[in-house]
């Protein structure tokens, strides 16, 4: 299995800036023989605080994603993007298959501080099935909250994709926000026997926010086998190894304690 991590620079408010940059990587992911990409948390818009207008409430930026899927024939997860739904808000994540058929929508449950108040949370974790096993979606600060991803393992996603628009918070703490992110990415991976898939946004959020990236594929043992280790717009491609998670549970047998009840 091999994936295409799309670090990436975000263009506030330009839909079609963004459609375009994303469009791009998919055509250098598919040439590198990827199956699935991985978009930021965010990835179409950019940030919709004081930008109602960028609120779906059609449809349509689903059908932005699933039209790119089924045209490239890749399985696609769509960073993130806030749509509107019985008159509440969200931050939405989904995953479509490479027929462009949406196999999962998630909404964010663990809103950011400034996302509180403008967004509703969502209703928590879900496994679903792909070609390559059973998935699941969470979204930047569900890193963290430990029991959503225990739910899903729970429900047997052995592969969690994390868009993220994770950044310093004009606190100058680039240094620790990247170290929490690699701590957080293997923490998670381990105590569920999953492969994580992280991917942030890349360059500057606003003067005096900057992104932190650190995209990476983190596996239980080993953390992260390929990350960026900068903020910087890259794509990175990353093979899941064969059996990784396989030995891992044979090690550690977390998984298998979670499923009997032992860990509770």
């Amino acid at each position: 299995m091999r994936i295409a991590l799309v670090q990436m620079e975000i263009n506030q408010g330009d839909i079609h800036a963004n459609l375009a940059r994303m469009e791009r990587f998919i055509i250098k992911a598919k040439r590198k023989g990827a199956h699935v990409i991985v978009f930021p948390e965010y990835s179409l818009t950019g940030s919709v605080r004081g930008k109602t207008h960028l609120i779906d409430s059609k449809g349509r930026y689903r059908r932005i994603f699933a039209d790119l899927a089924k045209k490239h024939r890749i399985d696609l997860v769509a960073g993130s993007f806030v749509e509107r739904s019985e008159g509440k808000a969200y931050n939405t994540s989904c995953y479509f298959d490479r027929r462009g058929k949406l196999l999962a929508a998630y909404r964010k449950r663990n809103l950011w501080h400034s996302e509180r108040g403008r967004l509703s949370s969502g209703d928590g974790a879900k496994a679903f099935d792909t070609r390559f096993g059973k998935a699941g979606l969470a979204i930047c600060w569900d890193l963290s909250d430990p029991l959503l991803f225990r739910r899903m393992a729970e429900a047997g996603a052995r592969i969690i994709y994390v868009p993220s628009f994770w950044s310093d918070a004009g606190l100058s703490s680039h240094g620790i926000e990247s170290g929490n992110i690699d701590a957080l990415c293997h923490a998670r991976a381990f105590e569920c026997e999953c492969a994580l898939v992280y991917v942030n946004a890349a360059g500057i959020y606003e003067p005096g926010d900057t992104l932190v990236g650190h995209s990476q594929l983190a596996v239980p043992m080993g953390g992260a086998i390929k990350k960026l280790a900068h903020n910087r717009e890259k794509i990175l491609i990353a093979d899941l190894p064969e059996n990784s998670l396989e030995r891992a549970a044979k090690v550690y047998k977390i998984r298998q304690d979670i499923q009997s009840g032992y860990l509770k």
